[in-house]
């Protein structure tokens, strides 16, 4: 029906100022402003300001650090004072003054009346979304949110007059309809949008599964629908005898004259810092010694674009002759993939893409034994998993159970407390005595059954719609595109290795967030076997050679996994390379250049022992009680587009994403347009993420772990607040309480490319005039054919970009700036 329709999209419109967020267990960092994309940054920081509240600028305990040591440059400092009719501010005392007395919006806290209506709304939205969590299941989900609550909420004695829910409509357009009523569409529009930004992590939530219909299996169990939650939070609203505020009106003409606040001068001072030094590092002689790097290598490792794989890709080439490139890290794959021995399959791909093919992991064909005792051993623990989930939460067993195992569960919190890598040692000892590793293989071609390796006592979601393999011609077509966007189609080592990447800690509902963001918040190895053995297939190899792509028969493609948590790189088995001496000299430099890594990043981790860096970082990944087990992303600052030459003589201290690129194999533009269009988009999504929760952790960010509270199988709730935390939590980007870890700065994109090209990607999408022009994203071209450098302004006007000067550029070592003073 028209009104219902136009109900819809009502919601839906109040609705996009709230970014969607995802569960935990596969979580993406996005912009939390991603709704107001469309608007200039600044325009867009005040509408956050007035929907949510939150500082969207730094504050003076970020600045002041800054400015002492010299990270916010004096002369960058001036230059944003007088581009914003503030030279007072060009002095840093005043700066700070002014900081300190700066007025920005608090988060709207509601109490009474209102404070229970949000309390209720959690409630029945944990009760409705849960995937497994609760013991009990709140029933008659598949009717959906408003009617399944209308069932129960006459028993909910925490709602007064409950029984007058028994004469609300049963159809929740119609109780919509009836609530708003003879108002106009301004009041309409208010109305909603302030049940929605009142519990902003639930709405984020439900905007996901609304996006996501019938891809994701839960909605089958429960639909999720944002005309449901209205419907809900307006009955309770009514029975509560809650009216909610209105949202704070829109800045008028005469607030837009108003001065800019000292938080956006000392932003842009602090950003135009960093960003001349990195531009002077780019544009400086490479040293002479790096003409070695111009050799053929020995070999070839492809890691992740994350900024994590930019220390180690440093510190393996300078242990010999290996070159590195970046690739995001998917590989260029955009498959769901179901590991050996489980039932349901992940999409291993970025968000940006959605599935069309399913890959199924095998175990090699001399690991049937072990493949055996595994799928054993996982149906034995699942069943003692299973029991225990029933001991514990029976209402008579639950008491017996922890009679019958306290003391072996307080032993082994003991040894966990005590010694967590003992603990860990000993556990993946026991998991791998009863469920062995297996070495699989991916199963690529293309079939039309249902041969798998797995547990059929189960259901298959949307698994059964995708294709199982692939094509011959989507084989070669994947394996050329990959090589072509990497810019590695000619000058074939003999080792070729794609190395994915994951984290590993123990008790941390974040965990996903440590993993690779390309894959959908999973690890990387699926993907890297899955590369590796298409380029190894004779078949795709001989359908590259006609394209032009020649690979030599001595090349050998290998798969690796890097534990960004310890820098642990581990290769795949490989029968063709495990005797060659280069695949030995390999594993070797990848273990000095692990000690490097991780002697540079336990560098600033508090508590860390220097004398054993890689034993610190072990015990980090180990700990049950670390709420900073890594650094992952903080720090982030640039995406740099470019052969490798470009930065190999750089130490960018871990803070750049590093995307390979030949300018000269790509006349028509077309790969730099892929490479700004999905991974530089997915940069800023991972930026203004730890942008905005440093800014203001608890408007913008999830909190401390320390209060968080596990909810629903797909999230977090702060202590027994009712909604739902998304963001980071506030151990992702603070060092301690009032000390920062990730400097809050926008990204900046470097292209090494003629100009033309980039202004040509610029004007055949939106997306990237968009980012560009509203100040999302600073963009600077290095143009190899004039040998100019040039930024961008957000009126599309280029300037030359020459650094003059860089005193403050390099460190003693040559090295970026560091994010934050070492911690002590």
């Amino acid at each position: 029906m028209p009104e219902t329709a136009r109900l819809l999209a009502e919601i839906e419109a109040a609705a996009a100022c709230i970014a969607p967020w995802r569960p935990l267990h596969t979580m993406i960092a996005i912009n939390p402003l991603q709704g107001l994309e469309d608007l200039p940054f600044e325009a867009a920081t005040a509408e956050a300001a007035r929907l949510f509240g939150g500082r969207p600028w730094p504050d003076a305990g970020m600045v002041a650090p800054a400015l002492a040591d010299g990270r916010i440059s004096t002369t960058m400092l001036t230059v944003a004072a007088l581009r914003h009719g503030r030279p007072e501010l060009a002095d840093p005392d005043r700066l700070i003054k002014a900081l300190q007395h700066e007025v920005v919006p608090g988060r709207r806290a509601a109490t009474g009346a209102a404070a229970d209506l949000d309390r209720l709304t959690g409630f029945w939205l944990a009760a409705f979304l849960d995937q497994g969590q609760a013991t009990w299941a709140m029933p008659d989900r598949e009717l959906g949110f408003y009617r399944a609550w209308r069932r129960l909420a006459r028993h909910d004695r925490a709602i007064p007059e409950r029984r007058r829910i028994d004469r609300l409509p049963d159809d929740p357009a119609v109780l919509v309809h009836q609530r708003l009523a003879g108002l106009d569409a301004a009041t309409r529009e208010d109305i909603i949008r302030a049940h929605l930004v009142a519990l902003p992590g639930w709405v984020a939530h439900l905007r996901w599964r609304v996006a996501e219909g019938g891809h994701h299996p839960w909605n089958a169990v429960a639909p999720a629908s944002l005309l449901d939650y209205v419907a809900v939070r307006l009955a309770l609203a009514d029975l509560l005898g809650v009216t909610l505020p209105p949202v704070a009106a829109p800045a008028g003409p005469a607030d837009r004259r108003l001065r800019a606040p000292a938080g956006l001068v000392a932003l842009e001072a602090w950003e135009e810092s960093h960003r001349q030094r990195l531009l002077t590092m780019l544009t400086a002689t490479p040293p002479a010694a790096d003409a070695a790097g111009a050799d053929q290598p020995l070999g070839q490792i492809v890691l992740c674009i994350d900024v994590r794989s930019e220390v180690l890709r440093r510190h393996l080439e300078a242990t010999g002759p290996w070159a590195t490139l970046g690739f995001a890290g998917f590989f260029g794959i955009p498959v769901a993939v179901r590991p050996f021995g489980e039932d349901d399959p992940h999409a291993s791909c970025p968000v940006l893409l959605r599935p069309r093919h399913l890959v199924d992991e095998h175990p090699l064909p001399e690991a049937a034994d072990l493949a055996a005792r595994h799928l054993a051993g996982r149906r034995r623990l699942g069943g003692l998993k299973s029991l225990v989930k029933e001991l514990k939460a029976g209402v008579a067993g639950s008491f017996g159970y922890i009679e019958a195992t306290g003391l072996a569960h307080g032993a082994a919190m003991m040894l966990r407390t005590v010694s967590p890598r003992l603990a860990e040692r000993l556990s993946t000892g026991f998991g791998r005595a009863v469920m062995p590793e297996v070495p699989v293989v991916p199963g690529l071609d293309l079939h039309h059954d249902h041969d798998h390796d797995h547990d059929h006592h189960h259901h298959h979601d949307d698994a059964e719609d995708l294709i199982l393999g692939l094509s011959p011609a989507e084989q070669a077509f994947f394996a050329e595109g990959a090589l072509r966007v990497m810019g590695l189609t000619k000058g074939f080592a003999e080792l070729v290795v794609f190395c994915g990447h994951g984290g590993h800690t123990v008790n941390n509902v974040f965990a996903s967030g440590l993993d690779c963001g390309a894959c959908g918040g999973n690890r990387g190895g699926p993907n890297a076997r899955i590369l590796a053995a298409l380029l190894n297939a004779p078949a795709v190899r001989a359908a590259l050679a006609e394209r032009g792509i020649v690979i030599p028969e001595t090349t050998r493609f290998l798969s690796a996994e890097h534990d960004t948590t310890t820098d642990r790189v581990s290769l795949d088995p490989d029968p063709v390379a495990a005797f060659r001496q280069s695949f030995r000299r390999l594993q070797a430099d990848l273990d000095r250049a692990r000690r490097a890594a991780a002697a540079e990043r336990a560098s600033h981790l508090t508590d860390a022992d220097p004398a054993d860096p890689v034993r610190a970082v072990e015990k980090r990944a180990a700990d049950w009680s670390e709420v900073r087990p890594e650094w992952a992303l903080a720090g982030n600052a640039a995406f740099i587009v470019g052969d490798r030459a470009l930065t190999r003589h750089l130490d960018l201290g871990g803070r750049t994403f590093l995307h390979s690129y030949d300018w000269q194999a790509d006349a028509d533009g077309r790969l730099l347009e892929v490479i700004l269009t999905a991974p530089m988009v997915v940069a800023e999504w991972i930026n203004t993420q730890y942008l905005f929760s440093t800014l203001d952790n608890d408007t913008w960010g999830a909190g401390s772990k320390t209060i968080h509270d596990p909810v629903a199988g797909l999230g977090v709730l702060k202590g027994n607040g009712p909604d739902l935390a998304v963001g980071l939590p506030l151990q992702s980007v603070m060092v301690a309480d009032g000390q920062i870890r990730h400097e809050p700065l926008r990204l900046m994109a470097v292209v090494q490319a003629p100009r033309a090209r980039v202004e040509a990607a610029i004007e055949r999408h939106a997306v990237l005039s968009t980012l560009f022009d509203n100040g999302w994203v600073a963009l600077a071209v290095l143009d190899p054919e004039t040998g100019c450098s040039w930024r961008r302004d957000r009126s599309g006007t280029w300037l030359q970009a020459l650094p003059e000067q860089a005193p403050e550029a390099m460190s003693e070592s040559g090295a970026l700036a560091s994010a934050t003073p070492i911690p002590a």
